[in-house]
């Protein structure tokens, strides 16, 4: 698994003339760096790769200046960046002699996530299996979960719209010929608009509830749709077995026969087949691990509508700063530095009463509910790997399966 434990950042300004090129340019190159090992690994890691982007600018190669943290690592190369929790091993397969190895990380708003190297874990999501099964009625790219709207309806309000010009048009008419005050024409205007704002908002509200309950009514086809999708499946492969969650806006598929990693040509069968969650199979390569998120996200739990628990957690990037003073005394700090360093302490302390807040109320949620388990269940309990039961176990505890309570 790639889930570095420190990280920092290095940028460095250049000013030299390329091979190609003999205007003087200039370039600050910022890059991002990761280690197992220690703070200062990571510092020195981001400085060669500083140095190895350098090489390139000055080969006329067009660089990417300033690195960025992008949400699901989106192509640019860099392993996720989240707090490890705890970590622990699970019982080694007899079979393959692979030992199983369960981060839990907490993602970049405050849950706590597991991430496995080699139990299969496919996310879907309800927004991709509405555009697999209404691709008419829904947005491919842009506002998921939205449904669009009919063009080839004709609209009543269009009809209206022209009924009022031909009005005024006819209005305009006589006062021109019987030399009348315009203010009629405005008046009546002024009336024609206010109906057409009064029925457009009426139309778009009744539209609205429409789509809703159109939305709702296709949500609720879902659970059967991925019921009978995961039949087929185990039908045509009867030495697969899963167990099935579904979770606050999708469904968890777990892998229970065997073990696998991302890189797995079944891996990707499944997330095809499955229709996974594009980011979170780019993110599982990334890593190479598997993913579920064990605890609510902030937005969905009743303490952050109340305004008991802010819904951002605080000083997101702070393992980027070491703010350790053990590497420099405080007497040695001018006055920049220690307000610098009496910042960092006080994000510090206020991420940490934030996650004090945050796994207090999580504990009134679950991030997911079972729902049934397919496949030949005597052969699974018989030939899997030991580690894959420990991993059930564990995880159907720490998303509080057995007790009842509301997801999120």
């Amino acid at each position: 698994m790639l889930i570095p434990k420190y990280w920092a950042h290095y940028k460095q300004r250049f000013d030299a003339k390329t091979e190609f090129d003999n205007t003087k340019k200039q370039a600050t190159i910022k890059r991002y760096g990761w280690s197992e090992v220690s703070q200062v690994d990571a510092v020195n890691h981001a400085k060669v790769r500083v140095a190895n982007a350098h090489k390139q600018w000055l080969a006329g190669e067009d660089i990417l200046r300033r690195e960025r943290a992008e949400q699901y690592n989106q192509g640019n190369g860099i392993p996720i960046r989240e707090q490890i929790i705890s970590e622990q091993s699970l019982s080694s397969s007899v079979r393959s002699k692979a030992t199983t190895h369960l981060i839990v990380t907490r993602n970049s708003y405050g849950a706590q996530v597991a991430n496995v190297d080699n139990i299969a874990i496919v996310d879907v999501d309800n927004d991709d299996l509405l555009q697999q099964i209404y691709p008419n009625d829904y947005h491919k790219q842009g506002l998921i979960g939205t449904l669009i709207t009919d063009k080839n309806k004709p609209s009543s309000m269009k009809l209206q719209v022209w009924g009022f010009v031909i009005l005024f048009v006819i209005m305009a008419s006589i006062i021109a010929w019987q030399s009348l005050s315009w203010l009629w024409l405005i008046g009546v205007m002024l009336l024609g608009t206010a109906f057409l704002w009064w029925q457009a908002d009426k139309n778009e509200h009744s539209q609205v509830q429409i789509n809703k309950q159109k939305y709702e009514a296709h949500l609720a086809e879902l659970k059967p749709f991925m019921t009978e999708l995961v039949q087929k499946r185990v039908a045509s492969h009867p030495n697969e077995q899963f167990r099935l969650y579904e979770t606050p806006a999708g469904f968890r598929l777990i892998a229970v026969h065997d073990l696998f990693v991302p890189s797995d040509d079944v891996v990707a069968e499944w997330f095809t087949y499955f229709h996974a969650d594009d980011n979170y199979a780019r993110l599982c390569q990334m890593q190479q691990c598997f993913r579920a998120r064990l605890t609510a996200k902030p937005w969905r739990m009743n303490e952050v509508t109340e305004n008991q628990l802010n819904k951002k957690i605080p000083a997101n990037n702070f393992w980027f700063t070491d703010i350790s003073i053990d590497d420099a005394s405080l007497d040695e700090m001018d006055e920049e530095q220690y307000d610098s360093f009496e910042q960092q302490l006080s994000e510090i302390k206020m991420r940490q009463q934030w996650i004090e807040s945050y796994d207090k109320f999580a504990k009134n949620y679950k991030s997911c509910r079972y729902v049934k388990s397919f496949g030949n269940q005597q052969m699974s309990n018989s030939s899997s790997p030991k580690a894959i039961s420990e991993f059930i176990d564990w995880h159907d505890k720490a998303c509080q399966m057995d007790k009842e309570l509301p997801l999120a």
